[in-house]
């Protein structure tokens, strides 16, 4: 474990220096998460009151406020007060978050690429707790895995509170769970109806949303139901609203140029080299005339010619959602509970993108002896055989087969049902679950070209060369492609856990269980679309080629965790706790057996202060995706580190510059191809990542002062053999670096014998273990809840995240790379400070709350085109507001809410990522104005 003690040291040093300052008498903000929920249902108050329950973080049953684990609560007070109707928004805010995670302003990966991982454009938001990416991150549902991790397929109104565990905790719940979980606690105690519509709008007058929900409950000491409906839709936002994401901008000699794709309406011609000798210019493009006489040509302007595609995305994309929920339990008697909690999501939503870019890549052929071309020679991918002035490059784009829209429909049902009770009269509970759930995602993509239509169009007289007024007949090939993505997991589950003796007096607890789960994946693809590995090529566009796949895997296993209570009221020892967990896991393909533990502990010197450590190992075993995806054509931009280099400098770079010539300007393109793959489909195997999460931390809740509390905690969570698809840049940048990367096999350039010596072919990414992640940092959170004053209720609340390391080693043996306070295309913005500052003010039936949001600097890597230099970007802040009045003979509050209060526009990053920035972390929308009307009886 490599840390660097003067930056963690620090760190901690500020983060207790806060906390005195605190505890001193500073009453600082509140976050809208809190460490321990104080507004659930009053229902829920009163059934749950000092009863042992299940905690997020550890198999036990507890009464402790605070445990070993550090738990963020967020309650369903703060969620109402959001005003958003969907999760992903809420979460996505939390300091503990960052990196790169999918949420709903990701419009596309590039006009619906065909990849099993594609979700671009689908409505999903996922969550990256510390900024180690999706796949790191559990989602559950009472304590059960999610099949589909998407947070917007829950609806709002079936939550009570949502708790987030930003440490490793494979022990407790498995694979996956190793920057944390997120565990969606369920309303099941719910009585009465309540219904709620609402609607938003942004400042511009666009970005519309609206929705409605109902939730019905009833029960008696024998049973409890709970029901609810819920719709949301959000209309779809145009890049074109918002003057930072019309054009598409590339930062160049540290100047923002506006820029775009080479592939443009009146085409980018190479010319054969007396041409280009005439021309003055190694390319053409169409300047007038129908392009039959080389006078209607004149040279391409990269800058002046590109096609802005920008203007044709959405920065908020089209999204309409239905949810159906029931959850139950009814008193079978003897003790024994069954228990049903099941939900139903449907979602439709679409990514626009601009009309196709199609070529020579794609596998067109215009042979120098059609009547259309005047140029002499003939335009293809490679040399044809016989054909000795073949294989000149041709790139357009197709406006005359329409703009492309890529829908998507993900239908999602997820069943936990079971049976609990005791033994007998006895400490002891058991608790039988099964888990089922299904997820079908289907995407479509609208407008694809199918290239043997199109080619045979162009062999019969279509003019390619002038789609002004060919553009019906080179278009008419125009489909729809079906890719489809089916997902099952089975689970069988049993836990126990009871009293096992006592230590002075005290019980020690332990808990026991196994389980069985199964999954399966079938990737469906449109046969026009499967994709040719020699060529790069399928029926369709180069982006919709892509491969079936399908692969099932299972694992079993057995896990325990015990709670001693070593020592209790000595002096300088109120209470002393030793937790001690393990777990063992048999997969049936890609990981083998791997056992891991977790040591705990938790000691009050006095009463009212905490101090805790956790220390865990934590473990990933491949999915599925990475077993079993096949090769996808994937086309990323890539800062060619081959570019402009003299014959001394190819030299020292033979291996990654292979072919390239002296002085080179590049690729034709800036979009390279790569092949995405599962490991199986390469013949390759793949090892599980693991490491050890540790946590120590100080929960202060001071008996002098009710309603405060302030945490302090260090983490720290370092990861081997990390799984992770392989990119364009890794492969590139590490055969660049050195020529005995093995990486330098993967990387295929045209060669000499074609008319693009140089040029990227394709490079190989298939999934691999790939070195060492090593991440650090100290969250530190106050709240501070006053009830009574002479102008209400109030509460304050700051949470705030810092990143001290985040530490890669991309290769094993290779260089380390620090990303904490970076924006990089592999891990996205790992801003050093996040925090939340929030205040709620209540009286009588008024309430209101304002939240802060702050994000630090932070440093875009090779931001610049033509230099790869960095780009410092500045802090952001957000700020929103919510006012609620509720009128008590109407059963009835209304509330009315504006987020990003200031229009704070979001920082750019040029070429690095979407709408010129980053829609992961900031926002893209500005100010936006919301309301609410909740009615309950």
């Amino acid at each position: 474990m490599q840390i660097q003690l003067n930056r963690l040291a620090l760190a901690v040093h500020l983060g207790l220096a806060a906390g005195l300052l605190s505890v001193a008498g500073m009453a600082q903000a509140g976050p809208t998460p809190q460490n321990q929920s104080q507004n659930q249902d009053q229902d829920d108050q009163k059934a749950q009151q000092m009863e042992a329950v299940m905690v997020t973080g550890s198999l036990l049953r507890r009464v402790d406020r605070e445990t070993a684990s550090p738990v963020i609560t967020i309650d369903r007070e703060s969620i109402v007060d959001s005003g958003k109707p969907t999760l992903g928004d809420v979460l996505q805010q939390l300091p503990s978050i960052s990196g790169n995670a999918t949420n709903t302003h990701n419009n596309s990966n590039g006009g619906g690429v065909a990849s099993p991982t594609t979700e671009g454009g689908d409505g999903a938001s996922r969550i990256s707790l510390r900024g180690l990416g999706e796949g790191r991150t559990l989602v559950l549902i009472n304590g059960q895995r999610m099949l589909n991790a998407d947070i917007n397929l829950i609806p709002v109104n079936m939550v009570k509170r949502v708790d987030v565990l930003a440490e490793g905790a494979s022990t407790t719940y498995g694979s996956d769970a190793i920057g944390g979980v997120v565990n969606f606690i369920l309303r099941d105690h719910f009585h009465g109806v309540e219904a709620s519509v609402n609607g938003g709008i942004s400042s511009r007058g666009d970005g519309k949303r609206y929705g409605a929900n109902i939730t019905a409950g009833t029960g008696n000491d024998s049973y409890n139901i709970v029901g609810g409906l819920n719709y949301n839709r959000y209309k779809a936002t145009p890049s074109t609203q918002r003057d930072f994401a019309s054009p598409r901008l590339y930062l160049t000699n540290g100047v923002p140029v506006p820029s775009g794709s080479s592939s443009i309406p009146t085409g980018r011609i190479q010319l054969p080299p007396a041409l280009a000798g005439r021309f003055n210019c190694p390319n053409v493009t169409l300047q007038s005339g129908d392009g039959s006489q080389l006078s209607d040509y004149r040279c391409f302007q990269p800058n002046v010619d590109a096609f802005n595609y920008a203007a044709f995305n959405y920065i908020q994309t089209a999204q309409e959602r239905i949810d159906a929920f029931v959850l139950g339990n009814v008193d079978l008697g003897g003790g024994v509970t069954a228990y049903l909690d099941a939900f139903y999501n449907h979602t439709q939503s679409a990514g626009l993108d601009a009309a196709a870019p199609v070529g020579t890549g794609d596998g067109l052929i215009i042979r120098a002896s059609n009547p259309i071309n005047p140029f002499g020679v003939t335009f293809s991918a490679t040399p044809l055989p016989g054909d000795p002035n073949s294989g000149y490059n041709f790139q357009t784009r197709l406006t005359g087969a329409g703009t492309r829209r890529h829908p998507y429909t993900t239908s999602t049902i997820q069943v936990i049902a079971g049976l609990r009770g005791r033994f007998g009269q006895s400490s002891w509970r058991w608790n039988l679950a099964l888990d089922y759930g299904h997820t079908a995602r289907t995407q479509n993509d609208h407008n694809e070209l199918i290239i043997p239509k199109l080619q045979e169009a162009i062999n019969n007289g279509a003019n390619i060369f002038d789609q002004a007024n060919n553009g019906d007949a080179l278009g008419a090939g125009a489909m729809n492609a079906k890719y489809s993505k089916y997902e099952i997991l089975r689970q069988a589950k049993f836990t126990t856990d009871g009293e096992v003796g006592t230590i002075n007096g005290r019980p020690v607890q332990l808990s026991l269980g196994a389980l069985y789960r199964e999954q399966s994946m079938n990737y469906t693809i449109d046969p026009l679309a499967v994709l040719d590995t020699e060529t790069a090529t399928c029926g369709i566009l180069q982006e919709g080629c892509g491969s079936p796949g399908r692969g099932s895997k299972n694992v079993r296993e057995a896990f325990g965790e015990v709670l001693f209570p070593l020592l209790a009221g000595i002096p300088g020892i109120h209470s002393l706790n030793l937790d001690i967990g393990i777990r063992t896991s048999k997969f049936s393909e890609g990981a083998g057996s791997t056992t891991n533990g977790k040591i705990a502990i938790e000691w009050r010197p006095i009463a009212d202060l905490l101090v805790r450590g956790t220390v865990s190992q934590v473990f990933r075993a491949p999915n599925l995706d990475m077993l079993y995806d096949g090769r996808s054509l994937v086309q990323p931009n890539l800062n060619d580190p081959c570019v402009g280099l003299t014959a001394a400098q190819l030299a020292q770079h033979a291996a990654a510059c292979r072919y390239v010539p002296v002085n080179w300007s590049g690729n034709n393109v800036l979009q390279v191809n790569t092949y995405y793959s599962g490991a199986k489909v390469v013949n390759s195997n793949l090892k599980p990542e693991h490491g050890k999460s540790i946590d120590l931390g100080l929960v202060y809740n001071p008996s002098w002062l009710p309603g405060f509390n302030t945490s302090v905690d260090f983490w720290h969570i370092y990861l081997n053999d990390t799984l992770t698809a392989l990119s364009a840049p890794t492969a590139v940048n590490a055969c660049f670096n050195n020529n005995a990367s093995p990486y330098c096999a993967f990387i295929h350039r045209r060669d000499n014998t074609t008319k693009q010596p140089g040029q990227v072919f394709y490079i190989d990414t298939p999934v691999v273990n790939l070195g060492h992640l090593n991440t650090s940092g100290v969250d530190f959170t106050v709240h501070y809840a006053i009830p009574d004053t002479a102008i209400g209720h109030l509460k304050f609340g700051l949470n705030t995240s810092y990143t001290s390391h985040f530490e890669n080693t991309a290769i094993p043996g290779g260089k380390t790379i620090e990303y904490a306070g970076t924006l990089n295309t592999q891990f996205g913005n790992i801003s050093r400070f996040r925090g939340t500052f929030t205040f709620n003010w209540q009286m009588g039936n008024w309430n209101a709350q304002w939240q802060t949001r702050y994000i630090s600097p932070t440093t875009v890597l090779n931001a610049d085109y033509q230099t790869n230099a960095d780009l410092p970007i500045a802090s952001v802040m957000y700020h929103s507001i919510q006012l609620g009045y509720v009128i008590p003979s109407i059963h009835t509050r209304f509330d009315i809410g504006v987020d990003n209060l200031s229009d704070r526009r979001p920082p750019l990053i040029y070429q690095n990522g979407e709408a010129n920035t980053d829609p992961a972390t900031y926002d893209v929308m500005g100010r936006y104005y919301w309301a609410r009307a909740t009615f309950r009886y």
